[in-house]
């Protein structure tokens, strides 16, 4: 079993201090809502949102999603798409400066 088939999974230390994203140490393995840090012994799931069916709403990112903000992933896809879109209006000069 992997972490890749979607299914929730209990973190171990190795995943808690693994490199995500390509940020060493855990750092980046946090609730992609909520922004909990995820310990060894949390139930957490990954989402894989960047196959082709939800290409046209501009978003990816495969977040990971503790038990308290997990959902069914349609509303986790709405989710993500409505926070790639606040950002796009809130930090639009961001994206401009580094090539959105």
């Amino acid at each position: 079993m992997s972490f890749t088939d979607q299914k929730p999974f209990v973190a171990t230390e190795k995943d808690v201090k693994a490199t995500w994203s390509g940020v060493p140490n855990g750092k980046n393995f946090r609730c992609a809502w909520c922004g909990y840090k995820f310990k060894e012994g949390d139930t957490v799931r990954w989402v894989y949102t960047n196959d082709p069916s939800y290409r046209g709403l501009e978003i990816g990112g495969n977040p990971f999603i503790c038990i308290s903000c997990d959902g069914d992933k349609a509303d986790i896809i709405s989710r993500l798409a409505k926070m790639a879109q606040e950002a796009k209006e809130k930090y639009w000069w961001f994206l401009m400066r580094y090539g959105e």
